[in-house]
């Protein structure tokens, strides 16, 4: 039983005693209720379920309550009782006449009074019941009611698919020089079906008015040497447990319901409808800034900024490496040109700074060690920080940097048009171009002269219902993607074309339905190549059944 219960009953009781006709036929009644309610309070407190305090506080009520009605002064057990019961109360101010032994006065309360009596103590206590929401099953404390829980679970079969025109697999002696620094892929040419699981959980607390603080934890790799660009978690480990991480822990400040401030683990802060820059899964670590003002009720605007730490590097005598940081800016408008229009555009800057790679100068020196990229997926242009030390003792031991600087000019548009009898027609569409990329820069720090492979372009055609919340909503869509070898940083891109990273070129296609609400079937399928680099062209089928809340 909820402990309120028992505080719902004594406040019955006391209302009882504090009522109770004032007859002298009713005397040993409320004589017997005052002592059961005594008794009953002494209990609660021995108990642990009332306080001594709480327990007085009842009984102070109910003498108040009693009071009301003109009755004669209570003692601390409840309503002294006085006189006969045709006996009336004494009028104001007059000297009650001496009490003869055996005989006991009762003043008389009318009965409008009583049912005020009634009145109100029933709305005090009915009041405190809903507050503290007694015998309410399952209910938990009103704390609670600041948080709000979120998550998903997605189940994946994915099969990858390798045509016959490939290179084969080679040995990683060969596959890890630096030749075939942008490869870096192990398999090449044997079909590979798995399980794949991503299970996300968070909570958001409203702490106050203006602040809200957030966390979530997820599946995938976590720590140093972990992917960022995914969640997903392979099956088949031997039965061992899956590693969960924070991939959102974040307070945020809105001051005003036009800006905010937001400091942590902040997921993706920007406008961002295909993954041609950002992975679906990538979270960034940092502090943003936003402004969201509108113009008029069909038009806001936005502006996002941002510093975000990509790897942090400790200054020492024996380095000469500096941490690297990502500056990012995006402004951007949303139009809803009628009610069944819309259209939104943003243009953004990524501006990586430290993120390339340098020569160590001697064969001995590892002062720029730590340029070294800690997580790639594949197609960036790179070379051997530690050329001159592997090619002087015939080593193998490359240690992989990015030739270009990374400062990505982004455009990116959604348009949406909602007149098909509630479907949406959605296009979806976004370029960027590395304005960091220089040759002879390169060729100066690398001692490589590449070519420029700078821009990459996505765009996404989708019809059918935007949300999952409803039985049978349903979609389907069609991409197209090419993204050249230096146009963004490949470690932060989409994780799934031709299994991650840059330098492809290629179609995707999907569809997903609810056959519950939130709960969803889709199949997806995607066929890349490459642009420029070593022949490795590959396709993946997904098939994925997802849960979400």
């Amino acid at each position: 039983m909820n402990k309120r219960w028992p505080q719902f009953l004594v406040g019955l009781l006391l209302l009882g005693a504090a009522t109770a006709p004032a007859m002298a036929d009713e005397l040993e009644e409320l004589r017997s209720l005052r002592d059961t309610t005594i008794e009953l309070l002494n209990q609660l407190v021995k108990q642990g379920v009332l306080t001594r305090e709480k327990a007085d506080e009842l009984i102070r009520a109910a003498q108040a309550a009693g009071n009301k009605s003109g009755n004669a002064p209570t003692g601390p057990a409840g309503p002294a009782v006085a006189g006969t019961a045709n006996t009336p109360a004494a009028p104001a101010g007059a000297t009650p006449a001496p009490v003869e032994p055996g005989v006991v006065r009762v003043p008389y309360v009318p009965e409008s009074v009583k049912q005020e009596i009634r009145d109100e103590v029933k709305q005090e206590v009915l009041t405190q019941a809903r507050n503290e929401r007694w015998g309410e099953p399952g209910a938990l404390p009103r704390w609670l009611d600041r948080f709000t829980f979120f998550g998903d679970v997605r189940f994946r079969f994915q099969e990858d698919r390798f045509p016959s025109d490939n290179v084969p697999n080679a040995p990683p002696e060969v596959l890890q020089q630096p030749a075939f620094g942008a490869y870096n892929a192990n398999n090449t040419s044997e079909t590979r079906n798995r399980l794949r699981l991503r299970v996300r959980f968070g909570a958001e607390a409203k702490v106050a008015d203006t602040v809200t603080a957030a966390i979530r934890l997820t599946t995938g790799s976590v720590g140093n040497g972990g992917d960022p660009s995914t969640e997903n978690q392979n099956l088949g480990n031997y039965n061992t447990r899956s590693t969960v991480g924070f991939d959102l822990a974040y307070v945020s400040w809105k001051p005003v319901s036009w800006a905010y401030f937001t400091g942590g683990r902040v997921g993706n802060p920007f406008y961002a409808p295909t993954t041609l820059v950002w992975g679906d899964d990538l979270s960034l670590e940092g502090a943003v800034a936003g402004l969201t003002p509108h113009i008029t009720n069909s038009f806001g605007t936005f502006l996002t900024m941002g510093a975000f730490p990509i790897q942090d590097v400790e200054p020492t005598p024996l380095t000469s490496a500096h941490s690297k940081w990502l500056w990012a800016g995006q402004a951007g408008f949303k139009w809803d040109i009628t009610r069944a229009v819309s259209w939104k555009l943003a243009a953004a800057l990524y501006d990586y700074r430290n993120i390339e790679g340098k020569l160590n100068p001697t064969q001995v020196s590892t002062i720029y060690d730590l340029t070294a990229a800690p997580f790639r997926q594949k197609g960036n242009s790179v070379f051997d920080i530690d050329e001159f030390a592997n090619v002087a003792n015939g080593a193998q031991n490359y240690r992989i940097g990015l030739a270009s600087k990374f400062h990505e000019a982004n455009a990116s548009t959604t348009f949406d048009v909602a007149a098909f009898a509630g479907k949406h027609l959605i296009i979806d569409g976004d370029y960027v171009k590395n304005l960091g990329f220089n040759r002879a820069d390169i060729l100066a720090r690398t001692q490589l002269d590449l070519p420029e492979q700078t821009t990459g372009w996505q765009a996404r055609l989708t019809f059918g219902d935007p949300t999952f919340v409803r039985r049978n909503s349903w979609n389907a869509y069609v991409g197209f993607r090419h993204v050249e070898s230096d146009a963004v940083v490949d470690a932060f891109t989409d994780a799934d074309f031709r299994l991650g990273g840059t330098d492809a070129t290629g179609y995707y296609m999907g569809a997903r339905y609810a056959f519950e609400p939130n709960s969803t079937i889709g199949v997806r399928w995607w066929s890349a190549k490459q642009i420029d680099g070593l022949p490795l062209a590959i396709d993946v089928l997904q098939v994925d059944l997802i849960a979400a809340f």
